[in-house]
């Protein structure tokens, strides 16, 4: 009934009244749908609730929508807090400032032991799984840099090969050359030598 209730749903309400449902059950808070509908500010499941109930239940303050001080009381959904709670001068914000910044340290050395405790048990923080991925993409473009480098190596010591090739040609040409001439010369030459 409460969530019902809280939510504004009549025609379940109405179903669940006439099933025989208990309209002063309350919820583990202590509350009566009547209390769980006022603080969702569900009017017609308040309007509903209080006809079957009637007013002697609620010590509550009623819910009236023409009320604005119950809405300004009540701001936040679901708050018992009341709007001049919040009110603070310039001392009681700074020392509210300064316990909340306190309480967050004091979270953070709290959330630094867990995960000492968890990683001495074996776990695997997400920002170690995600270093160690890192490091593994670091190496193996490591690994392939080195193959492209040693590919690079053996293709500069195949040109530079091709380039002594290269350089040794002209003396090649030039002892050829040398060579043809001089075996042209002891052609004409042959003759002579051979009539003597």
């Amino acid at each position: 009934l409460p969530p019902a209730a809280g939510q504004g749903h009549i025609h379940c309400l109405q179903w669940l009244i006439e099933m025989g449902a208990d309209c002063d059950i309350t919820d583990d808070a202590g509350e009566t749908p009547k209390d769980v509908a006022k603080r969702f500010a569900q009017l017609a499941a308040v309007e509903l609730l209080t006809q079957r109930t009637g007013d002697s239940n609620s010590s509550d303050e009623e819910l009236d929508a023409s009320n604005v001080k119950f809405f300004e009381r009540h701001g936040v959904e679901g708050s018992t807090d009341s709007k001049e709670d919040l009110i603070l001068d310039e001392a009681e914000k700074r020392n509210a400032r300064i316990r909340a910044y306190h309480r967050i340290q004091e979270l953070q050395q709290l959330l630094e032991i867990a995960y000492s405790n968890y990683r001495q048990l074996g776990g695997i923080t997400e920002e170690e799984r995600k270093m160690k991925k890192h490091e593994k993409e670091v190496e193996k473009a490591v690994r392939e840099l080195e193959a492209q480098l040693e590919s690079e190596r053996v293709r500069r010591e195949k040109l530079e090969s091709q380039l002594d090739g290269c350089r040794q040609l002209p003396h090649m040409l030039q002892d050829l050359s040398f060579a043809s001439e001089l075996s042209f010369r002891m052609g004409l030459f042959s003759p002579l030598l051979s009539q003597t």
